[in-house]
């Protein structure tokens, strides 16, 4: 699953438990704030950042990771390849 499918679950996600456990919100109030979501996720242009990596045996290789940010880029990193050390991530 990319970034930005991952973050429209989310989003989806976040509106379903709103829906389910706040009664006192409009449900056109919801609907705006999931379409104003929606919409700034497409504006924002998820990129592949490229990570030259190492295991703890020296093994080296090339990984992708696709996110907005290089923060988020490093995150994902990290939590898909715990194993793997990195140099700083280029696009």
């Amino acid at each position: 699953m990319s970034a930005e499918q991952q973050v429209k679950k989310e989003i989806i996600e976040a509106v379903v438990f709103l829906r389910e456990h706040n009664h006192t919100i409009p449900s056109e109030t919801i609907e705006f704030m999931k379409q104003a979501s929606l919409d700034k996720l497409k504006k924002r242009s998820v990129t592949t950042f490229c990570f030259d990596c190492w295991d703890r045996n020296g093994n080296t290789d090339t990984k992708v990771v696709d996110a907005v940010t290089v923060e988020d880029a490093k995150a994902i990193f990290k939590e898909r390849h715990p194993n793997f050390a990195f140099d700083e991530p280029y696009v």
